[in-house]
């Protein structure tokens, strides 16, 4: 015990010495690299929203009694709040057996963030296994004294706060600390005798196949016999996923699935490749290639689009804090690069490096790669490039003369650009939209009062009268149309709430990427990656027109195995000829309703001759019970075989975890005058 004590003792001489220059809040002590000694109790996670992760509120007066507790103030948008999340799970899983608990306290900045739903969307795409407390307003923030994203604050086992950490880098202070905080609460015999349980959520697969979809790149056939390329970056579950162009109707043939699954900077054939949270991507079709930002691995990639093969171009796999470059491969570091953009010559690679707040650019023939725009200071300042101020730049469109780019610098809800025609030590950044880091909204109109809402995405409309912007509004769940010359912004598609007919009534839910695609008879199509829906919807352009895309052979594969026992087999006698609907309903257990959190998908897959086609996906905003799906005359015939999933989520009024409910029919179709069919109501126990 006396060794265990003098150690405590020493730990909390190292947390004096590093916080002496620290100022002083209320109770606290805060500093971009600080803790302090034991001060005032810490006050209960309350006010809040409630909780996600676990199936109850936990208190420090209870069942956090006698823990050491970490509390991480955080904001999903934050690219440094993203930053570490690599350090909590290193914390997490050393301390995992001690009586010590990593604690999220979602603290928004933009409106999108302060609802339920899209927390926990945001937790679930981040792979974060810890509880999550939603701070309303902001208020427990206020009571701790915060001051900025990323922060921690570190309790002891006597329940009283220590002290307050802010920024990245601070993983080797947080673990000195907690080992003292630990040791000292064994001494004072104060530390629980184990570590609190709770339950978390369970995710619901869907039935897309898709895991949050971050971007999404298309590239119509060529000619006679091309069958074109479809590229979505299937980013929460670690891979490319490769599909033939889709036709008018939606409909794509799965041809490569890029990355075992299992996140790491891995190169090699696809089924071996690593990647971790890949987000845009550019085709070089002359090139046969396709790039990838692949985004936690902090590196630039490329697939062989004949092998499959990948390979690492730029980056070394860990975060990189150089803002200048000049160096090649995997000497040159790179943050978070969020997209690429293909220049017009094809030899060089814009690169949005939301980890620094910069454009950066990446000669293809040597793989240099080196800042091109953005001073790394996180705000919107105008002017020459490398005195101009960014903020997460996460998605670009190249003009249609190739002189300038433009981009989504998302932090301060802007759309700006960089004339590419000057010289790299005179080119100018503009802002089309935009005012600050805390200004956004959903107003359309002209600068400077337009107001976005944390846009991810802007794509090029070439028009005769000049180009026109699409640009993915991505916390207004909309797609808006932006003219760049006048600085006018408006709604073109979605609406960000109920669902209908017209293009207007598409919702989306946090939709992060978008690709406007020429095809060779001239029509133009636009394809959004609807990252919370998990799938993509194809629009014809300018009509309107919309359809979920469907890619035949990509499915979860886990709800579609033969052997699954909760597999219900029956036959269906329907019209054939004309069409039929299936209605398919669930009874849930008592006290149970379907999760509004969750989109409910429904996928519909015919096995004829041995062929399996997928003839019918549709995914519901809003879930509900009993579902209807309309099967088209032509897509099913007698002696067909259909595999219908359903995958949803239900939970309890008075638990906090969300329960998934993934279910499957097994239909045999037989001719008949039926046009509609019933298959047998799923009872869940």
């Amino acid at each position: 015990m006396a060794g265990r004590k003098k150690r405590a003792v020493r730990f909390g001489v190292f947390f004096v010495i590093a916080l002496i220059t620290v100022s002083i809040v209320p109770a606290m002590f805060s500093g971009s690299k600080a803790m302090a000694q034991s001060g005032p109790p810490a006050p209960e996670l309350a006010p809040n929203l409630g909780w996600l992760n676990t199936d109850r509120p936990l208190r420090f007066s209870d069942e956090l009694k006698g823990h050491v507790v970490l509390l991480d103030f955080w904001t999903y948008c934050c690219i440094n709040c993203m930053h570490v999340l690599p350090d909590l799970e290193y914390l997490e899983e050393k301390y995992a057996d001690e009586p010590f608990v990593v604690i999220g306290v979602h603290s928004a900045k933009f409106a999108e963030e302060g609802d339920r739903q899209s927390v926990r969307h945001a937790m679930q795409r981040y792979d974060i296994h810890h509880p999550v407390v939603i701070d309303d307003g902001r208020q427990i923030w206020g009571q701790f004294g915060v001051r900025s994203w990323p922060s921690f604050v570190l309790i002891g086992a006597d329940g009283n706060v220590l002290g307050i950490a802010s920024g990245e880098g601070n993983r080797v202070l947080l673990d000195q600390a907690i080992r003292a905080a630990l040791d000292e609460g064994e001494v004072s015999e104060t530390l629980a005798s184990e570590r609190v349980s709770f339950k978390l959520d369970s995710e619901v697969r869907s039935a897309s196949g898709l895991r949050y979809p971050g971007k999404v790149e298309a590239l119509p056939p060529s000619g006679e016999g091309d069958r074109g390329w479809l590229a979505i970056a299937d980013s929460s579950n670690d891979r490319v996923i490769l599909a033939t162009y889709p036709d008018g109707e939606g409909r794509s043939k799965l041809v490569q699935i890029v990355g075992s699954g299992r996140a790491g900077l891995v190169d090699g054939p696809p089924d071996v490749a690593g990647f971790h949270d890949p987000q845009g991507m550019a085709f070089d079709a002359a090139a046969g290639v396709l790039y990838v930002a692949d985004t936690k691995n902090h590196a630039i990639r490329e697939i062989d689009l004949e092998s499959f093969a990948v390979t690492t171009i730029v980056g070394s796999g860990t975060q990189g804090y150089d803002r200048r470059g000049g160096r090649a491969g995997a000497e040159q570091p790179l943050a978070s690069p969020w997209d690429v953009e293909l220049s017009a010559d094809s030899k060089t690679l814009f690169i949005a490096m939301a980890g620094t707040h910069q454009l950066w650019d990446l000669n293809l023939k040597t793989n240099v790669a080196r800042f091109l725009a953005g001073s790394s200071y996180e705000s919107i300042v105008d002017g020459p490039a490398e005195q101009a101020q960014l903020a997460q730049p996460s998605g670009m469109g190249l003009s249609s003369d190739g002189t300038k780019l433009y981009f989504a610098d998302s932090e301060t809800s802007a759309i700006r650009t960089l004339d590419l025609a000057e010289t790299r030590a005179s080119g100018v950044v503009l802002t089309l939209i935009g005012t600050g880091l805390f200004d956004f909204g959903d107003i359309d109109g002209l600068y400077p009062d337009a107001r976005l809402q944390h846009p991810l995405d802007v794509d090029v409309w070439p028009q005769d009268a000049g180009d026109r912007l699409f640009v993915c509004d991505t916390y207004n769940s909309k797609i808006k149309i932006l003219n760049p010359t006048e600085r006018v912004v408006g709604q073109w598609l979605g609406n960000g709430s109920v669902g209908g007919d017209s293009a207007m009534d598409l919702v989306l839910s946090e939709p992060a990427g978008i690709d406007l695609a020429f095809e060779s008879d001239g029509e133009a199509r636009l394809f959004i990656a609807d990252t919370n829906h998990h799938r993509v919807v194809m629009v014809d352009v300018p009509g309107r027109g919309w359809r979920e895309v469907v890619i035949d052979g990509l499915s979860n594969s886990e709800a579609e195995t033969d052997g699954d026992s909760e597999l219900v087999a029956e036959t269906i006698n329907v019209d054939v000829a004309a069409g039929f609907e299936l209605t398919l309903d669930v009874g849930l257990p008592s006290g149970a309703k379907p999760n509004a959190e969750y989109p409910m998908q429904i996928r519909v897959v015919r096995e004829r001759k041995g062929e399996r086609t997928t003839i019918s996906q549709q995914t519901l905003a809003t879930p509900k019970l009993p579902i209807a799906v309309a099967l088209q005359a032509g897509d099913v015939s007698a002696r067909d075989q259909l595999r219908v999933d359903l995958s949803f989520g239900y939970c309890f009024d008075s638990a906090g975890v969300c329960v998934p409910a993934e279910l499957g029919w097994l239909l045999t179709v037989s001719a008949g005058e039926a046009r509609r069919a019933e298959p047998s109501r799923r009872e869940i126990q």
